[in-house]
């Protein structure tokens, strides 16, 4: 049986908790106590997209030089409903980062401040505190194992990171509003 985009839309829409976990997550692994953890939606849209989609993660990462065996990403993962990605507006980065970067920052789990035209995102103590217990727990374990492998391998400015996913994925572009597209199998 397989799912069309409508299915697909409807059941990544209904826990939207699962995005706000990881954004906290991806978050506490670009903490830094020197400036915000991270700077601009864009940037912070294209690392959730490496974190989102392991099969991209796995080909961004191997594309950076790292070891196949370090990077986190089982079969399964591969054929997982989430790894179909969905092309929205702005290409598959999720329309809604703003709507989650206000409901983290009702909630009181991160702070957003501009610096000119660049929205600077960070956790709080309180979502720092969160933020650990995610990344300790079993589901999420991984999902911060690889946002670290991001930190290490893919801390490039917004403008880079997006040039470097264009580059890597030039499907990406020629994708239609709201078309599926799937990157199954290995890339190793």
């Amino acid at each position: 049986m397989t799912l069309d985009l409508v299915d697909i839309l409807t059941s990544l829409d209904k826990d939207e908790d699962i995005h706000l976990a990881r954004i906290l997550v991806l978050l506490k692994a670009f903490n830094r106590p020197e400036g915000p953890a991270i700077e601009g939606i864009t940037k912070l849209a294209k690392l959730d997209f490496l974190l989102r989609y392991p099969s991209c993660l796995e080909k961004a990462l191997l594309a950076r030089g790292v070891s196949p065996k370090s990077i986190p990403v089982d079969d399964y993962e591969r054929l997982a409903i989430e790894a179909r990605m969905i092309r929205y507006r702005y290409g598959p980065w999720d329309h809604r980062y703003r709507r989650f970067l206000n409901i983290l920052a009702a909630r009181r789990l991160v702070t957003v401040r501009t610096d000119g035209r660049t929205i600077q995102i960070d956790l709080t103590v309180t979502g720092d505190k969160l933020a650990e217990s995610l990344s300790n727990r079993e589901g999420f374990k991984r999902v911060f194992e690889r946002a670290l492998l991001l930190k290490k391998h893919l801390d490039l400015k917004a403008r880079r990171l997006m040039e470097f996913i264009y580059e890597l994925f030039p499907e990406l572009t020629t994708l239609e509003f709201n078309e599926g597209i799937t990157f199954i199998g290995k890339t190793k």
